[in-house]
């Protein structure tokens, strides 16, 4: 193992997170889930595996609620039956366990993509049998990790600190526009070499391509198509926030700088997951228009996504060079993605991870056996219809929370449908793209948030009392900062 130049600024972070308390894990958690081609750690040990600074960051997350007896006692909490926490974790430990025994069971019963990097980062483009790896394990613990970073996220929002997770997710949000910002500037001006202290990952790298002759917006990930599923899913939850007025100000800018580099980051994935995403908030707008309460940022975004839009498609029409230039972007990343090489790559390990939910009956070949193109086929390869199962029951759970009347804080409850809809675009995202069962740590975040605000009927105000019944060894100082809030 090898800590980089990164990790030791990561390591003291997390040694102040466990000093300072929520507040501050918090929010260095969010601006780490960033450095996706970050590498704090690189183990050799494990085909060159990479530890991003967000998922060390989670150790101390976890061991800082630990520390605090009302948090830890919360975060145990938000994983009880039957909600949302009780789901996830069942799924996760199912996943881990698979990752164990099915490779074995299965061993040789299948050809197999393997999700297992070689020392150099790289990925096997030939067809193997089905065989344990590496990349087990190293699942494994991402998964684990993921469902650790659920559950403090989930206790802390019932603890009443969501209004504060939901601003640091929108400030992460608006770093996220200036990190895109910043990687098209050092493009432009062939000063790339700039980001190579965030670009350090044994992962490859995509961060100078071209398509039709825009830029690929990467920003702080590997790819474009990474950059465009995080955007997307921030897009969503600051929309959301300025459709019900919470953190209006803030949320609003945040949707206006990330919504066009969505638009522009040439992302396939970005664009149809986009078009699913805004379909959904357009039939939300149209709910509340018809149902109530319907506010003002509902109507104005009915007007432009049904009548702004399309005047403006047909006025650029009328350009033919700028048009032309558009079409070619479309046609490149829509229609013609399926008949270029990375789509005929994708399509085979689709197909092949298919074949082994098949060959496997239905059981999968274990957590990270198999590499797929899409969340849905990398479920049933890895984790078979038994796991799939679980994961189904467990988005099922947080929609079916966040349908529920409202009750309580209404601004805790928007965030929670917030975070709700930020996890639909990542799982949107994933079905199209996504090559494994890991839908990383903000996915983790914004659920927990959703299932922390949803799963309660306790307000703010009513929670923070409640703590003050507490003894002071649970509400002292130094182990218990619940923020304040204000109601609207």
């Amino acid at each position: 193992m090898s800590i980089e130049p990164i990790g030791f600024i990561v390591l003291l972070l997390g040694l102040l997170s466990m000093v300072n308390g929520a507040r501050f894990a918090i929010t260095t958690l969010c601006l780490s889930t960033l450095l996706g081609a970050a590498a704090a750690l690189q183990l050799p040990a494990l085909g060159g595996s990479s530890i991003q600074p967000s998922h060390l960051l989670v150790l101390f997350l976890v061991v800082a609620a630990l520390l605090r007896p009302a948090q830890t006692q919360a975060t145990l909490a938000s994983m009880a039956y039957p909600g949302p926490g009780f789901w996830f974790a069942a799924y996760i430990l199912f996943s881990v366990a698979s990752s164990f025994f099915l490779p074995r069971i299965f061993a040789g019963a299948t050809l197999v993509y393997s999700s297992a990097r070689d020392t150099t980062g790289m990925m096997s483009t030939v067809a193997a049998p089905l065989s344990p790896g590496s990349s087990n394990l190293s699942q494994s613990v991402y998964l684990l990790g993921d469902l650790a970073c659920f559950a403090v996220v989930s206790g802390l929002a019932r603890l009443g600190y969501a209004r504060f997770i939901a601003l640091q997710l929108i400030v992460a949000s608006i770093a996220c526009f200036i990190l895109a910002l910043i990687d098209i500037g050092t493009f432009l001006t062939d000063q790339s070499y700039l980001l190579d202290v965030i670009r350090n990952a044994n992962y490859t790298m995509h961060t100078a391509e071209t398509i039709s002759g825009f830029k690929r917006i990467v920003g702080p990930f590997p790819e474009a198509s990474t950059y465009g599923a995080v955007a997307l899913a921030y897009f969503s939850f600051t929309l959301l926030l300025w459709l019900e007025r919470v953190q209006s100000r803030m949320a609003g800018l945040a949707t206006l700088f990330i919504g066009p580099t969505i638009v522009l980051c040439t992302s396939t994935t970005a664009y149809i997951a986009g078009i699913f995403v805004v379909c959904m908030f357009v039939l939300f707008c149209l709910k509340r228009l018809i149902s109530g309460p319907a506010k003002t940022p509902h109507v104005t975004f009915l007007v432009i996504t049904l009548f702004l839009i399309p005047c403006a498609i047909v006025a650029l029409s009328l350009v033919p060079d700028a048009w032309n230039s558009i079409a070619g972007l479309m046609s490149t990343t829509l229609s013609d993605k399926l008949q270029s090489q990375s789509g005929e790559e994708r399509t085979a390990w689709n197909t092949l991870a298919l074949i082994a939910f098949v060959d496997t009956a239905t059981f999968g070949a274990g957590l990270g056996t198999v590499r797929a193109s899409s969340f849905i086929a990398a479920l049933l390869s890895n984790v078979g219809l038994t796991g799939t199962l679980l994961f189904a029951a467990f988005l099922y759970s947080l929609a079916r929370a966040s349908g529920r009347r409202m009750s309580g804080d209404r601004e805790t409850h928007a965030i929670g449908n917030a975070a709700v809809m930020a996890s639909i675009a990542q799982v949107a995202s994933a079905a199209i793209s996504g090559s494994g069962t890991d839908l990383g740590l903000l996915f983790s975040t914004t659920a927990g948030l959703a299932a922390g605000c949803l799963a309660t009927n306790t307000s703010p105000r009513r929670a923070t009392r409640s703590l003050a019944n507490r003894t002071p060894l649970e509400t002292s100082t130094s182990l218990m900062r619940a923020p304040m809030f204000s109601t609207r």
